[in-house]
């Protein structure tokens, strides 16, 4: 569930953009120092500068198509989403979770249609650390709509991923906010859990 996120900061580490997301060190992201990393800091920059381009222009925000997959399992909620503008066409990659399987949805950034929906995994067969995360989304009241409004409040920006973690055993919603010609790392941690 993490992909989007270590993505981003895997790109964040190798440019000069890294110092503008909030909350997001070396330190913080051992990932971001793997191999993965394109070792030219100059065709990162190009690729990260040409992926921003195409998001700016796209006409679907992350938002509506989240909603969109929403609607595709009705009652299912948002667990990872993500941004892709390197294909054809630019992509919303969206992650529901709905009765225990994990559904993938991708959303055409221009027409706002529907392209595939597949089963991408059941809860059971995720690594422990997923299981919780997910285990915890089910409990807070807060959405990823709900964060995702929240931190493009805060960044002052249009949100262009957004993902779980957990943090010291708790849920947090990362999103990654385009401000500007920065990029912004938000952090979200629900305090509130839902009563039944």
């Amino acid at each position: 569930m993490r992909r989007i996120i270590l993505l981003t900061l895997i790109l964040l580490s190798s440019t000069p953009l890294a110092h503008a997301v909030a909350g997001a060190s070396a330190t913080d992201t051992p990932e971001a120092s793997s191999s993965q990393a394109p070792s030219d800091p100059a065709l990162s920059q190009v690729a990260i500068d040409r992926e921003l381009e195409r998001f700016r222009r796209t006409e679907v925000s992350l938002h509506q198509a989240l909603r969109i997959a929403e609607k595709i399992h009705p009652g299912s909620r948002t667990a990872d989403i993500s941004f892709e503008g390197g294909l054809d066409a630019p992509v919303y990659k969206v992650r529901t979770l709905q009765s225990g399987q994990i559904w993938e949805s991708d959303i055409d950034g221009s027409t706002a249609k529907v392209l595939n929906t597949v089963l991408f995994s059941t809860v059971q067969g995720l690594s422990e650390s997923d299981r919780s995360s997910l285990a915890a989304l089910t409990t807070v009241s807060l959405r990823m709509s709900d964060a995702i409004r929240i931190a493009e409040r805060s960044a002052a920006g249009k949100a262009i991923s957004g993902g779980l973690i957990s943090k010291d055993g708790k849920l947090a919603f990362i999103v990654v906010v385009v401000s500007g010609k920065d990029l912004k790392q938000v952090t979200l941690e629900p305090t509130s859990m839902r009563r039944r």
